[in-house]
């Protein structure tokens, strides 16, 4: 996420314990088989420590890419 030229690190995952994360790599991608009805994936974000940026409203683009 950035900010005013300043950054914060952090990661997605697939778990709420934060074990899983997302990704293109094998074992971090979603399969399944669509049923033309809306399909909820629940996403999960974690911070780790690290230097403390000043305070604002930081902001990030995720994308993602259906295969069918």
């Amino acid at each position: 996420m950035t900010h005013s030229g300043q950054s914060i690190t952090y990661g997605l995952y697939r778990d709420a314990a934060r074990s899983l994360p997302w990704g293109s790599a094998v074992g971090q991608i979603a399969g399944g088989t669509g049923t033309g009805l809306l399909q909820n994936l629940t996403v999960y974000g974690r911070v780790p420590a690290q230097t403390t940026p000043s305070p604002g409203i930081y902001t990030d683009t995720v994308v993602v890419t259906v295969t069918y």
